[in-house]
């Protein structure tokens, strides 16, 4: 079974959405902007890039156009350009008698308060990019920088700080001086109580 023609509106859409850019001779040229992802990583995911169909009304070079055109419906380039022109003429027409103009999969050109020609684009469906799963994984040890309190610093001279032992200071000679004095307390008790003899045996009586 022979496939249907292509028409000349499926085309335009077609070429827009595989070049990101698509002349329209005698009315200006399409794009298709195209911010960044965002993550998500609650929700474990990236959103797609937020796609949104510009037009401008000046015009670029339709040779890319027109090649695809004729190769699509098979014919001569030089045909696929008259046709291509009917085609952007009958549209610049049908803007100036109805103030808009569809085109499929793509939006509605309109004139917009300034009198000029403008686009109102039509939303993109997701599929057309696709959020995609992104599951957060944490290499522990690879190093990577942390932000503690106001101070920067990595993850490697965070955990050795919380993992390093304490130092165990050698106090001996604290004790030691501790013991001295209590001897040398004793001592001074001893030999300024005159019952001092008592305390190691009987006294001798005469």
């Amino acid at each position: 079974m022979r496939t249907p023609p292509r028409t000349m509106q499926e085309l335009i859409a077609s070429y827009l959405f595989q070049n990101k850019a698509c002349p329209l001779p005698g009315l200006g040229s399409l794009s298709i902007n195209t911010s960044a992802a965002e993550s998500d990583i609650t929700n474990q995911k990236i959103s797609a890039p937020q796609a949104v169909i510009l037009f401008k009304n000046k015009e670029t070079d339709p040779a890319g156009l027109l090649n695809y055109v004729a190769a699509q419906t098979d014919c001569h380039v030089d045909e696929a350009s008259e046709t291509l022109g009917h085609f952007c003429n009958d549209l610049k027409k049908e803007i100036s008698n109805h103030a808009k103009a569809k085109l499929d999969g793509i939006g509605d050109l309109f004139i917009d308060a300034n009198g000029h020609i403008n686009l109102k684009p039509a939303a993109l469906p997701a599929s057309f990019l696709p959020a995609v799963f992104a599951e957060r994984v944490i290499h522990p040890k690879a190093e990577h920088s942390i932000l503690v309190g106001d101070k920067e610093t990595t993850n490697t001279a965070m955990s050795e700080y919380f993992t390093e032992e304490p130092e165990m200071k050698d106090y001996w000679w604290v004790w030691a001086i501790v013991l001295a004095v209590i001897a040398l307390g004793a001592m001074v008790f001893y030999f300024a109580n005159p019952n001092s003899d008592s305390l190691f045996g009987n006294s001798i009586k005469i």
